[in-house]
């Protein structure tokens, strides 16, 4: 922590990184390090290789965070990577972080091998959580929008607090955050209770290819691209159906398809109780936590889904 404190303080201009694919973690954390960058007096660009989910946008509101093209490519005196687990989360922004030698990597991901010059990495339930205490270690004051954005971070990566990575401190966190002016009603209802209706049928696509495996210990679903103009959706919408497959009486591990491209799909992995889905992803070059993780699969859906199943059913 002292070492990433004496950074911050001694560069002038830096470049705040989400991940790929962005969430409400990665967002919410960059969003309240560059507030209180700004409030050091210190010149902040904001940037993701991607388009940030509408039920998100609100953050970019407190603080704004340019895509990869209008993002300006040098005069960096630092670039800080934030809940990225490894460089290929940085999409193309990867090259730009690699050339800058002054580069600070902010995750929790139990997989990061810590590929910045600097790193503060911590096994805590979201990278929200670390940045708040990199602010309290900084002295910076909290100010609404600031808390707004890590709770959202925090409150994202728990599956609003309901998952097994919440523990006592992370708790203290969120009221910490409260205390300093987050509005929790109205997060949760921007978060959690709004659904365009594009969204909500494609929920109804994703449910009706819903499938168990193995005894009912394995489930998947899967969206294809051509779903998103016959449902009116987008692919943001898709976010939240692994947990739908999750949710079933006796599955273990959910796995979900998200076709990018021809032969190309993005896998969402999760578990309930004891299966380790960052074991499972690393197989296929991805990573991420015991109970979620992701990766990046070649082939068609029937190839991918048959290689899946089976190395889940082998980590069972």
């Amino acid at each position: 922590m002292k070492r990433i404190l004496e950074q911050l303080y001694a560069h002038t201009r830096f470049l705040v990184l989400s991940h790929v694919s962005p969430d409400g973690d990665t967002i919410g954390s960059a969003v309240a390090l560059c507030l209180a960058l700004e409030k050091l007096g210190k010149d902040v660009v904001c940037a993701v290789d991607g388009d940030i989910p509408e039920k998100l946008g609100f953050l970019t509101g407190y603080f704004p965070v340019h895509s990869f093209a209008d993002t300006p490519k040098e005069g960096y005196d630092c670039i800080i990577a934030v809940d990225a687990g490894d460089l290929g989360r940085l999409g193309k922004f990867g090259a730009l972080f690699e050339a800058v030698g002054e580069t600070i990597v902010i995750d929790h991901h139990g997989t990061n091998i810590g590929y910045g010059k600097y790193n503060l990495i911590r096994p805590y339930g979201a990278t929200g959580q670390i940045i708040l205490e990199l602010l309290e270690a900084m002295g910076a004051r909290v100010d609404e929008n600031m808390a707004n954005a890590l709770y959202a971070a925090i409150s994202t990566d728990t599956g609003n607090f309901s998952y097994s990575n919440v523990d006592a401190a992370l708790l203290h966190a969120a009221a910490r955050l409260r205390e300093q002016g987050a509005d929790i009603p109205m997060l949760t209802e921007r978060i959690y209770h709004v659904r365009s209706l594009g969204a909500t049928k494609l929920l109804g696509q994703a449910l009706e290819r819903l499938q168990l495996h193995c005894g009912g210990r394995i489930a998947s679903l899967y969206v294809l691209q051509a779903d998103y103009a016959a449902c009116g959706a987008v692919k943001e919408d898709c976010d939240e159906l692994i947990n739908y497959a999750r949710e079933v009486e006796g599955v273990e591990i959910a796995i979900f398809l998200r076709e990018t491209g021809e032969k190309t799909f993005k896998v969402s992995l999760r578990s309930k109780e004891y299966a380790d889905v960052a074991k499972l992803a690393m197989q296929f070059q991805g990573g991420g936590h015991v109970h979620a993780a992701g990766c990046t699969a070649q082939g068609s859906l029937e190839e991918v889904l048959g290689t899946l199943l089976r190395a889940a059913e082998a980590l069972l």
